[in-house]
């Protein structure tokens, strides 16, 4: 996620808050941001050398990169400046990127955050003035605002896995979430979704799996060329798998000084660096393979230590150190990865496809056919996924998905917990087929992965294919395409079957971390128990102490109850750190 420094002050009048004079010099002497904007109704402070295009009349910005839809070329300064009166339509419409656009029309500021997500943007206001920024930690350290954790928003976030609301885990802060306007008038914010990928997921195109195929690649290259030519020297990271390879071969036209780089594995872990090699080779980019850090891991800290929700995996510090080494060694000015490849690329072993061709088509061959695709995926028989499709289908239809569950969180806390509020993508329209709502709440849950690592302190860290040209082009898709053959993410594999390696586009397995995270628990057992003991989630009465001593005591588990204790220890490291930092402030 791009975190480029920006701050918005939108006063309830015209007049500025008495403290603005104060918060500008500490901007500046501290973090070196300037002001861009200076209009009545609205001041914007940021980084002039980041990414930022200035609107006609100089009274409203678009915070990030933007791209022309029509040609896909970078919008440059001075066409946007051309521009007067500019609509938040305009930008949905013929344009597309990473950016939060702050438009100003005199007596109403409308604030927007793109549908990837890829700027962060977070709302706050402080006795009738509204502050918008992307940094909210600025806040704090300038004195507006005492952190204050909200204990509910973290139990969400153990409960309902990766599901984001509005409201932040700390007081006061609140998200504007991707594809949401905030429209701030007569002092008043109200926010209203402006981009919905229900839009697109009721949309049935593409009578073929080579017409969706020539489709898709024509918006991946497109997307991932534009975002290529932002940057100069960008770091890739490939696993060796699809997704990132997919990116790595997008970008490769537009960019001359990029390298990739991958991980040798811990030991028991896959061992990725073959698919890897055979990417680079086929691409001809320089490739750094780079070892583990695991004594870089402290499991008492949290590179989410600065964000208003926890949202990291202390194993990525070992990833994350080495990676910051390299990126210095080379001045990077970016990093790209392959986050949200599996759900943009529907990889979900599910017999939902079918229901969704029988609604589609009505039950015959095709649905057979489905059938049969998805039994080769999941290693069973056509009877199976017919037999757990029919269950499906006599199933109630859901606007929500199932929620996570985590068996280390005591009972008594899920008991009367809502369901995270005010995040537009969670409720689908009943008329929408299962297979697609899922395929959307998997894109949504995806946001909880693309930020929080430390390598966003030496560059942003772009996820191109959750771009928004992406998500319109595959959430159009029939769900059953893309499972075509008996391959997950068949429709990507298609597309860019010349472009990449063969033993990449026809690799079924996956990597994992599995080995390497019950290693670091296994190295931190004690220290691990002493904080969960001792922490704010056990006072919280968060935890079941009984399951954590479970397993604390025996033999660690796999796969879903490893990612459930993994988080509790993320989670109380997040929270000692804003205990902490609030405690040393003065009162």
């Amino acid at each position: 996620m791009n975190r480029s420094a920006f701050l918005a002050v939108i006063p309830a009048g015209h007049a500025m808050p008495e403290w603005l004079p104060r918060v500008a010099e500490a901007l500046h002497r501290r973090h070196g941001l300037v002001g861009l904007v200076e209009a009545p109704g609205m001041k914007v402070f940021g980084n002039a050398g980041a990414a930022h295009l200035l609107t006609g009349g100089k009274d409203g910005i678009v915070w990030g990169h933007l791209f022309d839809r029509r040609t896909g070329l970078k919008v440059k300064p001075e066409e946007l400046d051309k521009t007067s009166g500019l609509r938040l339509q305009d930008l949905l419409d013929g344009f597309w990127g990473g950016y939060v656009a702050l438009l100003n029309s005199g007596d109403t500021v409308d604030i927007a955050r793109d549908p990837s997500g890829a700027m962060a943007c977070y709302h706050a206001a402080i006795e009738g003035t509204h502050l918008v920024t992307s940094r909210p930690d600025l806040l704090f350290e300038l004195g507006l605002l005492r952190p204050q954790i909200d204990w509910s928003i973290v139990a969400q976030s153990l409960i309902y896995s990766d599901i984001r609301p509005a409201r932040t885990a700390l007081r006061g802060i609140s998200e504007l979430l991707p594809g949401v306007k905030l429209r701030i008038s007569d002092g008043r914010a109200e926010s209203r979704c402006a981009w919905s990928p229900w839009d697109y997921a009721a949309k049935m195109e593409a009578s073929n799996a080579a017409e969706a195929a020539a489709r898709l690649h024509a918006a991946a290259t497109e997307t991932l060329s534009s975002w290529g030519s932002c940057f100069q020297r960008p770091l890739i990271e490939i696993s060796g798998g699809l997704d990132s390879a997919i990116v790595a071969a997008g970008i490769r036209p537009a960019v001359q000084e990029a390298r990739c780089v991958t991980f040798g594995p811990w030991e028991g872990d896959p061992d990725e660096r073959p698919w890897a090699r055979a990417i680079n080779n086929h691409l001809g980019f320089p490739l750094d393979e780079l070892a583990l850090a695991l004594d870089d891991v402290d499991v008492m800290r949290s590179d989410a230590a600065h964000l208003p929700r926890p949202c990291t995996r202390f194993f990525s510090q070992a990833l994350d150190r080495p990676l910051q080494e390299l990126a210095r060694n080379m001045n990077a000015d970016a990093f790209f990865g392959g986050g949200g490849g599996d759900s943009v690329f529907f990889h979900l072993q599910s017999a939902l496809p079918v229901i969704d061709r029988v609604r589609q088509e009505g039950f015959g061959l095709g649905a057979f056919r489905t059938a049969a695709d998805i039994a080769q995926i999941a290693q069973t028989d056509s009877w199976t996924v017919l037999a757990t499709a029919l269950r499906r289908w006599l199933r109630r239809a859901s606007a929500y998905p199932t929620p996570m569950s985590n068996s280390f969180v005591a009972a008594h806390v899920s008991e009367g917990l809502p369901w995270p509020a005010d995040n537009p993508w969670l409720e689908a329209p009943l008329s929408i087929a299962p297979g697609r709502k899922r395929q959307v709440w998997a894109v949504m849950t995806i946001q909880n992965h693309l930020e929080g690592y430390g390598r966003e302190a030496v560059a942003p860290f772009i996820s191109p294919l959750m771009s928004q040209p992406m998500l319109e082009t595959c959430f159009s898709f029939p769900t059953w395409l893309w499972c075509e053959g008996g391959r997950n993410r068949a429709l990507a594999r298609d597309a860019f079957r010349a472009a990449l390696p063969r033993m990449v586009i026809e690799r079924r397995t996956k990597g994992s971390f599995n080995r390497l995270v019950t290693t670091l628990l296994e190295r931190n057992r004690a220290r691990i128990r002493e904080m969960l003991h001792e922490g704010a989630l056990a006072r919280e009465r968060i935890l079941d102490l009984a399951a954590v001593d479970a397993c604390l005591d025996g033999t660690f588990p796999e796969h879903d109850a490893l990612s459930q204790f993994m988080v509790l220890v993320d989670h109380e490291a997040w929270a000692a750190s804003w205990e902490e930092y609030s405690g040393a402030q003065p009162a």
